[in-house]
């Protein structure tokens, strides 16, 4: 959302039939968007590094619950590790026939302690809400997929490979580039193994099709259950 009002407006107007947005990087939602997309109580940022990562409702289709990050931190007890991981939303979606799907948006530089702390915390979030939930997580990681970053490793350990997309999702403003210069993979879609097979994963990163941000959208595509 790169801190941006005008992000959400594009939201609202572009929802190119999806039922939820992982944000990263939200400022506060004008009141003219809140009114027709279920964006959560916040707590919104206005500005800065710290701004707010989301899980809104864009559909009446399906219902969702907001897992409180504060009290999964409070669940595991004194830990600066997890303490320190806190750039992240949570919450269940209610699907097709009861199905619940976790959903994750986390938003981390990967230093040296964030590639080692946001698997972690994944798992913790996992334990407090229950371990037989499958999970969806989509990640801002800033580092590119082929790197040598152990967070793809962990994150396969927890349960949940990477399944895509595997193009780029991010052009540099700061070096005057447009999106038709894209070239590298900063975004990244998790899931669960169990429902990993019912996903299509790809990124939207064709100039026509990028946003206000530097960072293009990302589709995730889940297909329903055999028994639907």
């Amino acid at each position: 959302m790169e801190f941006q009002r005008k992000s959400w407006r594009f939201l609202d107007e572009n929802r190119i039939g999806a039922d939820f947005a992982l944000l990263q990087e939200a400022c506060t939602p004008p009141a003219e968007v809140t009114g027709g997309i279920d964006v959560g109580p916040g707590p919104w940022i206005h500005r800065g590094w710290k701004g707010a990562r989301a899980v809104v409702r864009l559909s009446e289709r399906f219902s969702i619950d907001r897992v409180s990050v504060a009290d999964i931190i409070d669940s595991v007890g004194p830990d600066p590790a997890v303490e320190s991981t806190a750039r992240l939303a949570v919450a269940i979606a209610h699907l097709w026939n009861e199905e619940r799907i976790g959903l994750v948006s986390v938003e981390a530089a990967m230093d040296s302690g964030s590639a080692e702390r946001v698997p972690r915390m994944i798992g913790e979030i996992q334990d407090y809400c229950g371990a037989d939930l499958p999970w969806v997580v989509g990640a801002d990681l800033t580092t590119w997929w082929d790197s040598d970053c152990p967070v793809f490793d962990d994150m396969r350990r927890r349960g949940l490979p990477l399944v895509g997309p595997y193009s780029p999702t991010f052009y540099s403003k700061l070096h005057r580039q447009r999106p038709a210069e894209a070239s590298l993979q900063l975004d990244y879609v998790f899931a669960s193994r169990d429902i990993a097979d019912r996903l299509r994963v790809h990124a939207l990163n064709q100039p026509g099709e990028w946003g206000p941000s530097d960072h293009c959208r990302i589709v995730i595509d889940l297909q329903p259950p055999l028994t639907v």
